[in-house]
């Protein structure tokens, strides 16, 4: 029994363990990013001096558990020329752990063997890391003559999750003269407080407070006709979010011109 009970302890001991390192593997937010330049091979162009270049890009892990993040490899071509960019390659390290991805990686990983090449190493992680690059290069006699080293910041994307305000173009009246502008917010997140005004051509350009709007809801505003705007068909332009007080995913589509019969 005592050997029983044993074995059952290990493999859940052993599920624990894997349900973690899966846990880590599979994160839930957007990840950090960083770009490291890269510059490897002999270069008899005049691109960059004649010489020999190398790049070491050095990852450390600092936190006090396994991480696993990915790396990939962007090719920059001279004369504005977009080069290949590799799939994502994954990777991991230990607590306090740290590795390297030299010119021979490099050039493996992105497919070309030998020669002269630039571009990227871009290395996405949820926790941060610590990316250091060493760059050295070498003239005719073979030997050290320059040596940089780089520690390159992350970079944190936002989710580019933002309102979009909008107006809607039918006419609405309400009584004689009431006129209701409805404003949408289509964008991903809620909007704040804004203004909404409307050009009437050529009777005057009331503006209305309009307020907060969740994602994906809309507000009425009553806004009142000059009588003078009538000739026989009042025109005007509904002008959302004019003082600028959003920050929208989308500032161009915050004007509609519409019309309404006399």
């Amino acid at each position: 029994m005592t050997t029983v009970y044993k074995m059952r302890r290990n493999i859940l001991v052993a599920a624990v363990t894997i349900t973690s390192i899966t846990a880590i593997a599979q994160p839930s937010h957007s990840p950090s990013q960083y770009a490291v330049k890269f510059i490897c091979g002999k270069s008899d162009s005049g691109v960059v001096a004649p010489g020999t270049y190398f790049t070491a890009v050095n990852v450390h892990n600092p936190g006090q558990e396994w991480i696993a993040f990915r790396k990939r490899f962007a090719v920059a071509l001279p004369g504005e020329k977009a080069g290949p960019v590799s799939r994502f390659f994954d990777a991991k390290l230990g607590p306090d752990e740290a590795f390297e991805i030299d010119c021979a990686d490099i050039l493996r990983r992105a497919g070309v063997r030998g020669g002269f090449l630039k571009g990227f190493v871009i290395l996405q992680s949820i926790p941060d890391l610590d990316v250091v690059a060493v760059y050295t290069a070498a003239g005719a006699t073979g030997q050290v003559e320059t040596l940089e080293i780089e520690r390159v910041a992350a970079r944190h994307p936002g989710t580019g999750v933002k309102p979009d305000l909008v107006p809607l173009k039918e006419c609405k009246r309400k009584g004689d003269t009431g006129l209701v502008v409805t404003v949408k917010n289509q964008g991903a997140a809620d909007a704040g407080a804004s203004t909404t005004r409307v050009d009437f051509q050529p009777a005057g350009s009331p503006s209305l407070p309009t307020p907060p709007i969740p994602a994906g809801a809309s507000v009425d505003l009553l806004f009142t006709i000059p009588a003078g705007c009538f000739v026989p068909d009042c025109h005007y332009k509904i002008v959302v979010d004019s003082n600028n007080q959003v920050d929208e995913s989308n500032e161009s589509n915050n004007t509609v011109d519409s019309v309404c019969p006399g």
